[in-house]
């Protein structure tokens, strides 16, 4: 672990460089740069918010002279007698009041039209529901119904008005105006009994916001509550500017009055500069909406070139750097690769003309390459010496194997087995003759073939002849094997493996206790084929489960000691039985020794010498598992007495095995063959085991076409 925290720490020298030239060319270029991007930018800035702010000056300056000449032109209209003869009380009959309207018209009406092209109508509104109009410089057709019905609805609001006030805007026809209204006081009543409302075109409006930016920036008029009284986009008047912009007056409004102000805001078209005043006279917000881009277009024409001048010159500083650092760099990563081969067991690597340098990293690939060479003799005199050992370990296992096989007289045991089950069957016996024919079975599969390959359909039967045997001993014994049909054909298997995986659950898994569950269940994964051998038996703690996995992972050729791990089987006397008590005791040897009938028979246990069935008078040894059953079951000269108030299976005792014997094929006997047989990805792995809760063993075999 640490090894390889320590490789991801490496840097290479080719990053070294290239950080180096970051950190020290490229990122300090480029915050000078941006340094002096961003400081020229505030100062074109605040120079064009200072230009363009004197001419938003004196655009609102020409608007309020302008609305205050408009203010003095109606001085006439309201000092003059006719006015006052129109605010009389009185209503005039039909001729006098005619003769009024011709003379306001030409005498007042006239006067204050005259030389203006602006005012597009004039109307004098009285309390005494009298109204005189002039639009005759309208250019279009109008409705006077309309005028004179809005006339009369800002006559009701002449107590709300101001002196003079500009009403905002209006409707005349199809275009819009400008409607200011002054109040009419009477010199009878002494109180304002009439408006004077003036219609004014935009036209003025327009010449004086042109005049002034000459072009060079877009002038707008709004009032107080954000309408737009003009706009140079026609379609815009009337409406109302955004909120944020709104927003942004209404928070720099703390200044004095008429002082200009700025803000930057974000657009469609892009970011612009908004400079705007606030009118002393009219409180109109004067302002100009100046494009970012016309601003500092050409400072940004300026900061491309720099930036690409600076790259040019970084990638000329790195193709120099990195010129000079690819010789020795490529050398390395070279000889990296090479290395990682070798790391991987390949031996065999080529070097190119790179060990003929003159340098250091010449010298460097000559050494590597004497090294790979001696390491390469070596590991083929070590693959060699190990292949030879393991060749001898497993001819000293087959010789074991047959030798032990061929104690056996197969003939003897079958023709004895037949007899069994033909008695039981006479006698209507079916838990005998079930019993006599699984062992027959596990006999003829132990002795019937000394081949080490067998297909998992031969290994899941025979396992099934020996659980049969072990259900009629534990009647509440459960089993389960579940392996599908596909696989038991097309997937191999070593002799005898799921045996002694059985059988050490019933020696350590459920000892001091009745075992109650064998599961063996096979499942299909990617690489291999998985059987899992499982029980519900004392299980392991953490610290032995451990050891068991490292034992298991460690195993390569040899099999080393096996203490209270594997499920040895070999040798073992029948317990000499107490008086009154032979059949049990019998029953229990019986039982035990079939338990090991495969393993046992299969040469397991040094020194297990087969029992001699000629002689009847001298009691025999059994070979382990594999004595007849005859002898398994009474002993010899012990007549079978079954044990009082008991049948067999109950009389053969509560225990399996007492685990006590030593040698045979135990579990690491079966994954060291499965390993020499198959290959190391396969073999006996431990898969869970916890106290009270059982162990789970999984055998991985290979599949085959």
């Amino acid at each position: 672990m640490k090894t390889r925290n320590s490789q991801r720490k490496i840097i290479s020298i080719h990053r070294r460089l290239f950080i180096l030239i970051i950190f020290f060319i490229a990122l300090p270029v480029l915050v000078m740069g941006w340094l002096w991007y961003e400081s020229s930018t505030r100062t074109i800035e605040q120079s064009a918010i200072e230009t363009n702010r004197r001419f938003i000056e004196q655009t609102g300056k020409n608007l309020d002279l302008y609305i205050k000449n408009l203010e003095n032109s109606t001085y006439p209209i309201v000092t003059s007698p006719l006015t006052q003869q129109f605010l009389a009380p009185a209503l005039p009959s039909a001729y006098p009041y005619y003769q009024l309207t011709e003379k306001v018209e030409n005498d007042l009406f006239t006067q204050m039209i005259y030389g203006r092209s602006d005012i597009v109508g004039i109307s004098l509104v009285g309390k005494n529901s009298l109204q005189i109009t002039d639009f005759s410089e309208a250019k279009e057709i109008l409705d006077m119904n309309t005028i004179r019905s809005r006339n009369a609805d800002l006559l009701k609001r002449l107590d709300t008005l101001g002196n003079f006030e500009i009403l905002g805007l209006n409707r005349v026809g199809s275009g819009p105006v400008l409607t200011v209204a002054r109040k009419l006081h009477s010199s009878s009543t002494y109180l304002y009994e009439g408006l004077l409302i003036v219609d004014l075109n935009l036209e003025q409006i327009e010449n004086i916001c042109k005049d002034e930016s000459q072009g060079s920036f877009s002038t707008w008029i709004s009032s107080a509550d954000g309408e737009l009284v003009y706009h140079p986009d026609a379609w815009k008047i009337g409406t109302h500017i955004s909120g944020e912009q709104l927003m942004q007056m209404q928070i720099q409004g703390g200044k004095p009055a008429s002082a200009s102000a700025s803000f930057r805001t974000g657009t469609p078209q892009g970011e612009e500069l908004v400079i705007y005043e606030t009118s002393r006279v009219t409180d109109w917000i004067v302002g100009a909406n100046i494009p970012m881009k016309t601003i500092i277009g050409d400072l940004i024409r300026l900061r491309n070139i720099s930036l690409a001048a600076a790259l040019l010159l970084f990638m000329i500083a790195l193709s120099i750097v990195g010129g000079y650092s690819l010789s020795i760099t490529r050398s390395l990563t070279y000889l990296q690769r090479l290395m990682a081969k070798v790391e991987n067991g390949d031996f065999n690597v080529r070097l190119t003309s790179t060990r003929e340098r003159k340098d250091e990293i010449g010298l460097v690939f000559r050494s590597f390459s004497k090294m790979v060479s001696e390491l390469n003799r070596l590991v083929r005199e070590v693959h060699s010496s190990k292949l030879k050992e393991q060749e001898l370990i497993i001819k000293q296992k087959e010789s074991a194997l047959q030798s032990m096989q061929a104690h056996i007289n197969p003939h003897f045991l079958y023709n004895s087995l037949e007899i069994i089950n033909s008695h039981a069957i006479l006698e209507n016996n079916r838990s005998i003759s079930k019993m006599t024919a699984a062992l027959a079975h596990i006999f003829r599969y132990n002795t019937g073939n000394a081949g080490p390959l067998v297909s998992l359909g031969e290994e899941t039967a025979h396992i099934r002849s020996y659980l049969e045997i072990q259900t009629s001993r534990f009647r509440n014994l459960q089993v389960e094997i579940d392996v599908e049909e596909p696989w038991v054909r097309t997937v191999p298997a070593v002799r005898l493996t799921l045996q002694p995986l059985v059988e050490n659950a019933f020696i350590h898994g459920y000892r001091d206790k009745k075992p109650t569950y064998i599961g063996i269940i096979g499942k299909p994964r990617e690489t291999y084929y998985a059987v899992e051998i499982s029980d519900h038996g004392r299980g392991m703690s953490a610290d032995a489960a451990g050891r068991l996995a490292s034992l298991l992972a460690g195993v390569t050729g040899d099999v080393p000691s096996e203490p209270g791990v594997t499920a040895p089987v070999g040798p073992r006397e029948a317990p000499t039985a107490a008086p009154g008590h032979a059949s049990d005791a019998a029953g229990e040897a019986a039982a035990a020794s079939v338990g090991r009938g495969a393993g046992a028979s299969a040469g397991n246990g040094p020194g297990a010498a087969p029992a001699s069935v000629n002689d009847p008078v001298v009691p025999q040894r059994p070979a382990a598992g594999s004595a007849p059953a005859s002898e398994l079951l009474s002993g010899p000269e012990t007549p079978q007495q079954p044990a009082a108030g008991r049948t067999w299976p109950e009389a053969a005792g509560t225990q399996p095995d007492d685990g006590a014997r030593q040698g045979g094929i135990g579990l690491l006997n079966v994954h060291q063959r499965i390993r020499l047989t198959f290959g190391k990805e396969y073999g006996v792995f431990l898969v869970s085991s916890s106290p009270g809760a059982g162990t789970c063993f999984e055998i991985r075999l290979p599949y085959t076409n």
